[in-house]
């Protein structure tokens, strides 16, 4: 789920509040102990890079907050030949756009919000037409999901998944079981809750493990490769499923709104958890445990089965949210799955399909959560909407911001005028090349800003740029979507990787060694499973 990254001092900011939340439940005790005896850098040696990162950001969106609207002036002023009045002015609010989400000038929300405003003024289209897409049933079903996540991290259920495969046996028989089993949690859990909030609950106990193992926490490269294991399978894991992302639901946003073609989360999964499989083997390779050997396993089987037993039984707030998953995650895979087993569409999921789709599945499903009590008599219910304020609904406006940039996009011809010059310079490309140019744009946008705004332009662009070379949209969507979620190299690069590098125990280096390595296998295999998919 969502990666919205707001530059390393605002995401970690945010940590706090995480651990103060865990600190009211009695089973987090061991892991809140364990951040105490790790060996963390004093201050005086972490001032510093604060106040260069605190410098670089000040500097950064001061920058922006001046060529943003220098841009849009220009832009205003100068027409371009070849375009539309519309056009031109629809070009000049992104160009404001993409300055503002690249440099955070203002919250990313706020520019989400601030664009398509802009465009009711510029008399770019109508309101009605500029704001639509705001009601898109995508949206809906972001709602609907972060509902349910929501319900997961207030009640545990993530937490207690976590510790029931770490307690499993055969998992530290070896430091690399363990870290096998780290790194396949945190990209479960990612596939459906946000990564962000996959991070805060996995880094605690990948925390709680080295402190208990001797062996790793006296190991500088082996504490930041566990670390590192866990920012990076979070954001991995996301792209399994449709909901895992942002970017995963902008493609298929636009492949509906802008081309009329429909993806399935079958369809989805058929391509995205074949692709988390492969990168999680490259990650379990990469970061594996290198001469370490475990001389006594018992103090930390005995550190998380007492972790576990702490959690005590399953509450009715687990229970229902596991049940209200388990719901969403059948009707979503019953349709393509019965068609599958059937070979043909069944009445079950022709039914479903018609009466509902996975939209609306998602935000009936989430919706559940105000009305599942776990205590009729006290009046309460698995979810509040105090406690669903709380989600992230900045990520909300920021994917319908751009939904709503990226229809106008097209509706003024903006986007057929960009494909046909970039088909041009490309010289009139075959499929593959295309797919791969827009891989590789992606990959080194997503470095500078958060997946969900390099989705947001580069989406409708190289939808645009297949439409304008007469090629299929779908693996060119797909692949540069995927492609999005990448930008693993540093930590304003994605939250899970600001989170990681907030510990103390990442250095830069191997963040960014680390992480170009992940971004160059991960470019490879995308392409890879585009073309095995829709060759």
């Amino acid at each position: 789920m969502p990666d919205n990254t707001q530059g390393l001092a605002r995401v970690w900011r945010r940590a706090p509040r995480w651990r103060a939340d865990s600190a009211r439940q009695p089973s987090r005790a061991w892991h809140d102990a364990a951040f105490a005896r790790m060996s963390l850098p004093d201050s005086s040696s972490s001032d510093r890079p604060t106040q260069l990162e605190s410098l670089f950001e000040q500097w950064r969106q001061r920058l922006g907050l001046l060529l943003g609207p220098l841009a849009l002036v220009l832009l205003l002023l100068f027409p371009v030949p070849g375009v539309s009045p519309e056009a031109q002015r629809l070009a000049a609010v992104l160009a404001l756009a993409v300055i503002f989400w690249m440099t955070e000038a203002i919250p990313m929300a706020a520019t989400a919000l601030l664009a398509p405003a802009l465009c009711i003024p510029l008399q770019v289209a109508p309101d009605k037409a500029v704001l639509a897409p705001f009601a898109s049933p995508t949206v809906f079903l972001f709602i609907g999901s972060f509902f349910l996540a929501e319900a997961m991290r207030k009640h545990g259920l993530d937490r207690r998944l976590a510790l029931w495969l770490l307690t499993r046996r055969g998992v530290l028989r070896s430091p690399f079981t363990l870290y096998a089993a780290l790194g396949i949690m945190t990209a479960l859990l990612s596939m459906w809750m946000s990564n962000v909030a996959t991070t805060a609950v996995m880094i605690p106990i990948a925390l709680g493990v080295l402190a208990t193992t001797p062996e790793l926490a006296a190991r500088p490269r082996a504490q930041a490769d566990i670390i590192l294991l866990i920012a990076f399978s979070a954001s991995v894991g996301g792209l399994g499923t449709p909901v895992g992302t942002p970017p995963n639901l902008i493609a298929i946003g636009f492949l509906r709104q802008l081309a009329g073609i429909s993806i399935s989360f079958l369809d989805w999964m058929k391509l995205g958890v074949p692709l988390v499989a492969v990168l999680m083997a490259f990650l379990l390779w990469l970061l594996r445990p290198r001469g370490v050997v475990f001389q006594d396993r018992r103090a930390l089987e005995a550190a998380l089965q007492l972790e576990r037993a702490a959690l005590g039984p399953l509450r009715p707030g687990e229970r229902n949210t596991a049940f209200l998953f388990a719901l969403a995650i059948a009707l979503w895979l019953w349709p393509g799955l019965s068609q599958m087993l059937a070979g043909a569409p069944t009445a079950s999921g022709l039914w479903l399909s018609q009466h509902l789709p996975e939209e609306t599945v998602g935000l009936l499903c989430g919706l559940l959560v105000f009305f599942l009590p776990v205590d009729l008599k006290r009046w309460h219910f698995t979810l509040t909407w105090q406690e669903a304020e709380r989600i992230d609904w900045g990520t909300i406006f920021l994917f319908a911001g751009g939904l709503s940039l990226g229809t106008l996009i097209f509706n003024t011809g903006l986007a057929a005028a960009l494909g046909q010059n970039l088909s041009a310079a490309l010289g009139q490309p075959g499929l593959w090349l295309l797919v791969a140019t827009g891989i590789a744009l992606s990959l080194a946008l997503s470095e500078a800003t958060s997946n969900t705004a390099s989705a947001n332009v580069m989406i409708p662009l190289m939808i645009a740029v297949a439409q304008a070379s007469h090629l299929p949209v779908i693996p060119v969507a797909m692949a540069v979507s995927l492609a999005c979620s990448f930008g693993f190299m540093l930590p304003v690069s994605t939250a899970p990787n600001a989170l990681a590098y907030g510990t103390g125990l990442v250095p830069l280096t191997r963040m960014i060694r680390a992480g170009l390595a992940l971004d160059l296998v991960g470019a490879a295999a995308i392409f890879a499973a585009a073309w095995l998919v829709y060759r």
